[in-house]
């Protein structure tokens, strides 16, 4: 009887009954000879018999299928993840199951991917915590330092600069924390521009230089004057610029920082080396997750660089290589640009 409740079903059985009974009441009037007429009756009456029949078996199945695809739809919105795609053939209903099923699978991916994005938000939230707890409790030091009475003059500078470093330091992490959020919403929208891969290669290091110098770390630039690059100059010189920082971190002093540009017809690729200790082959698949620090980092480090680095050029329609160490020592950075253009 629940067959019967579909109006699908329902009116054109009544329809048919309809019918049978107007043919055999036609039959019963107008043919004469009462044996032929009640043979012709009984073959009609069977033949409508037999149609019904064959309708509400017809009609069982194909609504026993649609209530277990309805059934199989509600397991999918309470959370279920069993659902099957060999169970299709031909037709219209099926279609609608590989649209519906689809449609679900679709919405199984995005709450994976929400789930996802909440334990990195998570996750991360974790460590900006972990990594500003130490220099929020340096500076309350610092700040308390100040405020003693007998504090010597000197002191008070050296605490002073403490402060202001430390601000400075974790100023920068706070901004390029910032601007990671926006590459991940997507929200922020690239200047493409044609410039010189020396007026990059210039641009990234202008921050460094002096430090070098400082250190006694040469820099060595082997950039082809006639190279010409289509990118966001302000965001991927930024982006080298960490590369190039990372690698002067971990050159010791008579050393030497050396950038590459190599143009060929498909690429343009920007080799930065160091003569550093190399990465331990421990780091190597983790330099460019957020917030990893490697065993040789410095006390200043955050981890964050490398992952802005590794996005950034990503976004840009790039590649970072991974990272190698070279046969003679030192580290080995490969920026590999695809949007590009010669002259």
């Amino acid at each position: 009887m629940h067959l019967l409740r579909n109006p699908e079903v329902g009116r054109p059985l009544l329809a048919l009954l309809a019918a049978a009974g107007l043919s055999l009441a036609l039959i019963s009037v107008f043919l004469k000879g009462e044996t032929y007429r009640v043979v012709v009756l009984t073959a009609v009456g069977g033949a409508f018999a037999l149609c019904c029949a064959i309708f509400l078996t017809a009609s069982y199945f194909h609504f026993r299928d649609v209530r277990d695809f309805t059934e199989e739809a509600r397991r999918s919105l309470r959370g279920s993840r069993d659902l099957r795609f060999d169970d299709f053939r031909e037709g219209d209903f099926s279609e609608l199951q590989d649209v519906v099923k689809k449609m679900a699978f679709a919405h199984i991916k995005q709450e994976e991917l929400l789930e996802k994005d909440k334990t990195i938000l998570t996750d991360a939230l974790a460590d900006i915590s972990h990594q500003l707890k130490t220099p929020l409790q340096t500076l309350t030091l610092m700040g308390n330092q100040l405020m003693a009475d007998d504090i010597l003059t000197a002191d008070r500078k050296r605490a002073a600069r403490k402060i202001l470093d430390t601000t400075d330091r974790y100023s920068e992490l706070v901004k390029t924390l910032l601007e990671l959020s926006k590459l991940d919403a997507g929200a922020e929208n690239f200047h493409m521009e044609d410039f010189t891969a020396e007026r990059l290669i210039d641009r990234a290091c202008e921050t460094v230089e002096i430090v070098m110098e400082l250190r006694e770390i040469e820099l060595v630039k082997n950039v082809p004057p006639q190279v010409m690059i289509h990118s966001d100059l302000k965001w991927l010189s930024q982006a080298l610029m960490n590369i190039v920082k990372n690698c002067m971190e971990h050159t010791p002093a008579g050393g030497t920082v050396t950038i590459d540009v190599i143009d060929s017809a498909t690429a343009t690729d920007i080799v930065i080396r160091d003569t550093g200790p190399g990465i331990s082959e421990e780091d190597l698949p983790h330099l460019f997750e957020r917030f990893y620090k490697g065993r040789d980092s410095g006390p200043n480090s955050v981890g964050i660089g490398l992952a802005f680095t590794d996005q950034v050029v990503t976004a840009l329609g790039g590649k970072v290589l991974q990272p190698e160490n070279a046969p003679d020592g030192g580290a080995v950075f490969t920026v590999r640009l695809i949007n590009k253009i010669n002259v």
